[in-house]
């Protein structure tokens, strides 16, 4: 009876193990609702971890022609460039001046050195960006993702000069 105990716990473990073990390319895929099989991985990092798994992660993935554009370019949950003014800010920084005052946010997505994850610029293409934060109502609602002490969302663009699709996620 022990015996079996054991024997099933350990099975149980291992299953939710391997249950986490899902590679940042089957996460995007899962999150975004696409196939991302035919990519290969140009960029994979990931600072999440420590406490409550808050950091960033930007996975770039380079495709060999052009299909996923077409999908894209038919999902209505995915815009067309140029990026919002909220994603602007997310991805590249954004400064608005009015009445003599400066205000600037972002960039948030960024390497160690404080430069954009996304580099070069993307000017042609598609993006999505979900607000995974809890108070959110409307997870395709940008609106107030800036306006919060945390962030967390998660941000999909899409290179179509490149056939490059950058996905990234920030939790803080």
């Amino acid at each position: 009876m022990k015996r079996a105990f054991v024997v099933s716990f350990l099975l149980c473990l291992a299953l939710a193990l391997a249950g986490c073990a899902r590679s940042p390319e089957q996460r995007a895929a899962e999150a975004l609702g696409l196939d991302l099989s035919a990519g290969t991985v140009a960029v994979d990092t990931d600072t999440h971890g420590g406490f409550h798994g808050d950091g960033a992660a930007c996975l770039k993935l380079t495709f060999p022609d052009s299909a996923l554009a077409d999908l894209l370019a038919a999902d209505p949950a995915w815009k067309p460039l140029p990026l919002s003014d909220v994603a602007t800010a997310l991805v590249y920084g954004r400064t608005l001046e009015q009445d003599g005052v400066s205000m600037s946010w972002g960039p948030y997505l960024t390497k160690e050195d404080g430069q954009p994850l996304v580099d070069p610029a993307v000017e042609n293409g598609w993006y999505r960006l979900i607000d995974r934060h809890a108070d959110a109502a409307d997870p395709a609602d940008e609106s107030a993702i800036l306006g919060r002490g945390s962030l967390n969302f998660t941000l999909a663009l899409y290179d179509a000069d490149r056939n490059e699709l950058y996905y990234l996620t920030l939790d803080t």
